[in-house]
């Protein structure tokens, strides 16, 4: 049976959620399952999801709420003392932490043509690079501006302008690239991007996007148990 690739858009520590899809879509030996980032916070059981994810093997790439986990961590003793109840239970584990210290930018899948990121890519050129992903963008990326010189460059959240455009529009190199961050009620579907995050912890779905052995890929989803 061919090995199919399950792409999960932001969890947020929605436990239930994700094993409601998790069963719909039957994952079966050999799949391989991967996080679009944003495992942790917001939600009420960010702990039971990473845990989850580590004892089965599961794959992430960063995700900005991850990332403000760890700094939260690393940083002044009352920002911890503080943080939410289900951040402190993620903050408490050794094991854990160090697991989303060392998660990637980005995953290449080049055998399906697909790649992973949490928010995006600099859709500059039609091949696919680490270039075209500095942390910021991996991390915070979404509206994109031309600088006049023919290059796209990241536009920080709140300074869009007429003009600007949502990189995913722009993008059409040599992979599909899977991402959350943005949240919409349904999953967004551009020329060579699927978003996948459509608010599962404000209330909406929870979405995976199914690639087969040979590129061909489909769509899952499941309801928000609650807000």
């Amino acid at each position: 049976m061919d090995r199919r690739h399950i792409f999960i858009g932001d969890i947020h520590g929605c436990f239930q959620e994700v094993m409601d899809l998790l069963r719909r879509v039957r994952v079966r030996s050999g799949d391989v399952v991967v996080a679009t980032g944003d495992l942790v916070r917001k939600g009420p059981r960010a702990h039971d999801v990473v845990t989850m994810w580590i004892s089965s093997g599961y794959l992430s790439v960063l995700g900005n709420n991850d990332a403000k986990l760890l700094a939260r961590a690393g940083g002044a003793w009352w920002r911890r003392i503080f943080a939410p109840p289900a951040d402190r239970r993620v903050m408490r584990d050794r094991k854990a932490m160090e697991w989303l210290a060392r998660l990637p930018l980005i995953l290449d899948f080049a055998e399906i043509g697909v790649v992973a990121v949490h928010a995006g890519v600099l859709p500059n050129g039609d091949r696919f690079t680490d270039e075209l992903v500095p942390r910021q963008a991996a991390l915070e990326l979404r509206h994109v501006r031309n600088d006049g010189h023919g290059t796209w460059i990241q536009v920080p959240k709140g300074s869009e302008q007429e003009g600007d455009r949502f990189w995913s529009e722009m993008w059409s190199g040599d992979r599909m690239v899977v991402y959350g961050h943005t949240p919409r009620p349904e999953p967004r579907v551009d020329r060579a991007a699927v978003g996948l995050d459509t608010g599962c912890v404000y209330g909406g779905t929870l979405t995976a996007a199914i690639f087969d052995a040979r590129g061909r890929w489909t769509l899952e989803q499941v309801k928000a148990r609650r807000r």
